[in-house]
């Protein structure tokens, strides 16, 4: 049987870098988090992590999961209270979960800069790769282990640019064949309206790895829900992979602590 050569291009990538990555196996995960495990229920998202204190105050909250930005070249906040200790101790308060790394961006993004994918397929595809394993070595840093979703944060572009979708899609495509190939289950979150228009259309394309999940910007679309979205068919990715973030910024304040946070609703698999 012939190989197609865009299959044969990105396994020979593929395989270069998972020979190289020893990551999955150089950290030890005793005494962090409980296993992944289902969530549905409401989530949010903030750019800096807050302290164990404000963590236990947002109990009076609706929400039980958090989004917390592990690592990226883009990533715009610092996180001085992410670390392993964080991660236990929110954990042990019923807090779960949602990493997200913010990498490399799409080639007509303008605000990026030079950190932003090429336009060549393989070199993105590779560069894809490059920074799943550098997620990986993140999350491990703070205690989570294999089996752990990694959202990456393609933040929106203009996919009716067809040379930048190109460019995004074979990056996700490395990011997604690069986790999963090392046991984490790979996400994507974008703009329902740019990147997850190009992830649908990819659905059935054998050459495309695919996310495990998606985590879906959208305000409100269809509220606090993840059905229902006029960009994505409730078919795909229907099965605990959806996280829909509904509202954007705005303050919220519980237990007498103001924050400035996103609104997802959350029906996925996250770190317990």
């Amino acid at each position: 049987m012939r190989t197609d050569p865009r299959r044969r291009r990105l396994a020979t990538v593929a395989a270069a870098v998972v020979a190289s990555a020893t990551l999955a196996g150089c950290f030890a995960f005793n005494n962090g988090p409980a296993p992944p495990g289902t969530f549905t229920g409401l989530g949010f998202d903030t750019c800096s992590a807050p302290n164990t204190s404000v963590m236990g105050a947002w109990l009076n909250s609706p929400y039980r999961a958090i989004g917390v930005y592990v690592g990226g070249e883009t990533r715009a906040c610092s996180q001085p209270n992410l670390t392993a200790s964080w991660v236990n101790a929110v954990a042990g308060m019923g807090w779960k979960l949602m990493p997200i790394y913010v990498g490399l961006q799409a080639p007509c993004n303008s605000g990026f800069g030079s950190q932003v994918i090429s336009t060549d397929p393989n070199t993105a595809v590779y560069q894809g790769a490059v920074d799943a394993n550098a997620a990986i070595g993140r999350v491990n840093q703070l205690g989570l282990g294999p089996g752990t979703p990694i959202y990456f944060d393609m933040e929106a572009y203009n996919n009716g640019d067809s040379v930048c979708s190109s460019a995004v899609i074979h990056f996700l495509n490395g990011w997604d064949a690069q986790l999963q190939v090392q046991g984490y289950p790979a996400g994507v979150y974008s703009s329902a309206a740019s990147g997850m228009v190009d992830l649908v259309h990819q659905v059935g394309n054998p050459y495309f790895h695919g996310p495990n999940a998606i985590w879906f910007a959208h305000w409100p679309g269809a509220g606090a829900t993840v059905w229902g979205d006029s960009y994505i068919p409730d078919s795909y990715w229907n099965f605990h992979a959806r996280i829909h973030q509904y509202s954007g910024g705005h303050g919220e304040v519980y237990g007498g602590v103001w924050l400035d946070i996103d609104q997802d609703a959350v029906d996925a698999v996250l770190p317990a």
